[in-house]
């Protein structure tokens, strides 16, 4: 079995490696709008958004002008993953929540009867775990950068 995930992993890895990242025709893909970071060939970094790609050049809408910027002065082009905290942080909710209710119920299954307040344990400390679960959710990091294009 380790030996199978191994070459699936090795599989995996080199078909990764095989798309060229080294291809101007890469940013053929981007669409136009998309959010961008491109690393300049003399260490300067700009943010913006695409606007078109030529053979020669680069256009993007950068925080302050419209920049077109020539194939041989760019380094790298990164593209903005789109986040998914609203989806992270519900997934904590839940999961808080079913933990905390979990803990509650084994606690109040071990209390004493007659208690003025028989499922206080589930009501407790399910709402504490939803309030972490919701904390860690929302503190998980999103999207990201992707190199689309790195001169050879």
């Amino acid at each position: 079995m380790p030996a199978l995930l191994a070459a699936t992993l090795a599989a995996t890895a080199a078909a990764q490696q095989a798309k060229p990242i080294a291809n101007w025709a890469n940013l053929n893909q981007l669409v136009t709008g998309a959010e961008i970071r491109v690393t300049l060939a003399n260490g300067n970094t700009l943010r913006g958004f695409m606007q078109r790609v030529t053979p020669e050049s680069l256009a993007i809408n950068a925080t302050t002008s419209q920049e077109t910027l020539s194939r041989p002065d760019i380094r790298r082009v990164e593209l903005k993953r789109p986040g998914h905290r609203g989806r992270n942080t519900l997934i904590g909710l839940a999961i808080g929540t079913g933990a905390g209710l979990a803990v509650g119920a084994g606690a109040d299954a071990k209390s004493r009867p007659g208690r003025m307040f028989p499922d206080s344990g589930k009501v407790v400390l399910s709402a504490l775990g939803a309030l972490v679960g919701t904390v860690i959710g929302v503190a998980l990091p999103t999207g990201g950068w992707r190199d689309v294009y790195r001169a050879p």
